[in-house]
């Protein structure tokens, strides 16, 4: 018997539907939807997952909400965390944390937290009250997201306006 045929307790290989249990781990699988107190994904991947702590290397996440979140090397479509949120070498669509987000050559789509320490990465559209950056690209601050969500609603006005005729 082979190392990778042993279970171990609270372990998955291959798919799974939805999942609740106090400590999950996930190797070369996925889940549909995972809860627990602590999700862990090497290699794999989930559609959604709540936890308390919530850790992914080469794998992914389409909806996490979780106390802490931290992804090396994968993908997330969306993060939203109560505690910190560290991304290192991997992709986001969106990142909201009540606390701090650290992204170390990662790309996010936008970005939303009181603190943000990013170094050697991009970001689309960033909102917080402190930033730490080195090395960075952001397309739209404050101001360009501001004036983005305006022209953007004066385009679908007119639309519907348009539209109705």
């Amino acid at each position: 018997m082979s190392e990778h045929d042993q279970a171990i307790p609270g372990e998955m290989h291959g798919d799974a539907g939805d999942v609740v249990a106090g400590t999950v781990t996930i190797r070369q699988g996925g889940a549909r939807s995972v809860r627990a107190r602590e999700i862990s994904i090497h290699q794999g991947g989930a559609v959604r997952a709540q936890a308390e702590q919530v850790a992914v290397t080469q794998g992914g996440i389409v909806l996490s909400r979780s106390g802490s979140a931290q992804v090396t090397a994968g993908a997330v479509g969306v993060i939203a965390a109560g505690g910190p949120v560290e991304l290192q070498a991997s992709a986001a669509k969106l990142v909201l944390s009540r606390d701090k987000v650290g992204l170390e050559h990662s790309a996010a789509v936008a970005v939303a937290a009181p603190r943000v320490e990013i170094s050697d990465s991009a970001v689309g559209m960033l909102i917080a009250r402190h930033v730490d950056a080195k090395n960075i690209r952001v397309l739209f601050g404050v101001r360009e997201a501001i004036a983005f969500g305006a022209a953007a609603g004066a385009a679908l006005w007119l639309l519907n306006l348009w539209r109705r005729r």
